[in-house]
């Protein structure tokens, strides 16, 4: 199934921070890749100019069900009339961003595009990365700031300064045509990128390299949602990743899948396999792609196998309570 990708555009948007994933996810989806990239606007006109003054025509107005948002930034440390500031105190996209976040949209940022999401009220306890001069005002808003060039936390993928998206685009196509397809359009640009690296450059990796641990957790852990118990377990494991908040996974047999339906949402993590991904129905309340499992993890990874995890942030509720 093609993944859908909306790449939003208003006036005073930086140009690299939307052209430059748009080069790269065009690119992989004309070597094959299965995705498809869309220019997006709030409404008419199409046509905005950005930062420097190029000229940018949207290919629509934004309609809800893209399978990623992505949103870049400009003008946002400088308080600039136009740009990602300016959106954020118009207000207009917020709620659309909101709504993408509640459908089960992964959310990605690029520069001081995350500091839309985070105005937006959807980082939540997630990790995540802005432009080092606005790293400070992220942390502020009470956001996990990590200092990394791409962190992707699942549902939402962050990257720092403006070329930095590029690594962002390269890792969603990691994610969704694999790591093979994003080596392969890095060549193609001759950009320095690798799986490993996570396309971060010139020193932005740490000397320990990306780390996998997981661990018992001690204790019932309970996830509710739509005033039900989805999911509540004493054998939880808890999944520590290099650059990545902790995650917790809870044996199948401990989720009640009867108010569960699989998506045709997929991703690829090159440490663990491919992901698919569940919805939940409660009465009248739905949350597409809110949980996600490992079905046939990479050989590494056994211990996820029989195993789905939730994105937290999305539950109603999610607690750890001491004893058995």
């Amino acid at each position: 199934m093609t993944t859908t990708i909306a790449i939003v555009l208003f006036d005073g948007v930086d140009e690299l921070d939307a052209v430059g994933p748009l080069e790269v996810l065009r690119g992989a989806a004309a070597h094959g890749a299965d995705l498809s990239v869309r220019l997006v606007t709030r409404t008419e006109p199409l046509e905005v100019t950005g930062n420097h003054g190029l000229r940018l025509r949207a290919d629509a107005v934004y309609q809800p069900g893209a399978d990623i948002l992505l949103v870049p930034g400009g003008g946002w440390i400088a308080r600039a009339e136009a740009g990602a500031w300016a959106e954020a105190e118009r207000g207009d996209w917020l709620p659309l961003v909101r709504a993408a976040a509640e459908s089960g949209t992964v959310l990605a940022g690029v520069c001081t595009g995350v500091m839309l999401l985070a105005r937006a009220g959807v980082i939540g306890a997630r990790p995540a990365t802005t432009h080092h001069g606005a790293k400070a005002e992220l942390e502020a808003d009470g956001v996990k700031v990590v200092d990394e060039r791409v962190v992707d936390a699942g549902g939402l993928v962050t990257a720092g300064g403006v070329t930095s998206g590029i690594d962002l685009a390269l890792r969603l196509v990691e994610r969704v045509a694999g790591p093979a397809a994003a080596e392969a359009e890095a060549e193609w640009l001759e950009y320095p990128w690798s799986p490993e690296g996570a396309g971060e450059a010139a020193g932005q990796r740490g000397s320990g390299g990306h780390t996998i641990t997981t661990e018992p957790v001690l204790g019932v852990v309970t996830a509710r949602w739509g005033g039900e118990v989805v999911a509540e377990s004493r054998n939880a494991l808890l999944l520590r990743e290099t650059g990545l908040a902790p995650v917790t996974y809870f044996p199948i047999e401990d989720v009640r899948t009867d108010l569960m339906h699989r998506t045709d949402f997929h991703t690829t993590c090159p440490f663990k396999g491919e992901a698919s991904y569940w919805g939940i129905d409660v009465g009248w309340r739905r949350a597409e792609n809110i949980a996600w499992a490992y079905e046939d993890p990479r050989p590494e990874r056994a211990d996820l196998k029989g195993r789905i995890a939730f994105y937290q942030q999305r539950l109603d509720a999610f607690y750890v309570r001491e004893g058995s």
